[in-house]
């Protein structure tokens, strides 16, 4: 029986798993970018949604619940809160994903120019659709 030598040993660590490791490590981040790009596109649009008064516009990337849930009325009490800051321009920031039962929640805070307070503002996604929508 034979046994591997510590320069064996090394030798496939070096050449086999390390590689395998970065490779795996690369693709983690990447895998988790696409989704990010594509929810803080859509939190754009809701944005812009909000700035234009467009109900439409901010439930169109809803689920059915979502849209039967955030009522007119309420995306006018949201327009008329937020809408005049969102116009004097804002920047975005990306916190955080979390996983809550069966969403993925997607946080990212708002700094208006307006240099008042700061929102952090929440997007919950379930099965590709917005499924809630909470400013703070």
């Amino acid at each position: 029986m034979s046994s591997f030598s510590r320069s064996s040993v090394r030798f496939l660590f070096l050449s086999l798993v390390l590689p395998a490791l970065a490779i795996f490590t690369a693709s983690g981040p990447g895998l988790a970018q696409v989704p990010l790009r594509q929810y803080d596109t859509t939190l754009k649009q809701m944005l812009d949604a909000i700035q234009s008064k467009s109900y439409d516009k901010f439930v169109a990337d809803g689920d059915e619940r979502f849209k039967a849930g955030f009522t007119p009325k309420m995306f006018e009490d949201l327009a008329r809160q937020l809408g005049p800051r969102l116009q004097q321009g804002y920047s975005l920031r990306f916190l955080t994903t979390l996983n809550q039962l069966d969403y993925v929640v997607y946080v990212w805070k708002i700094t208006f120019k307006d240099a008042k307070d700061d929102i952090l503002l929440t997007l919950f996604i379930k099965d590709g659709s917005v499924s809630g929508f909470v400013p703070r």
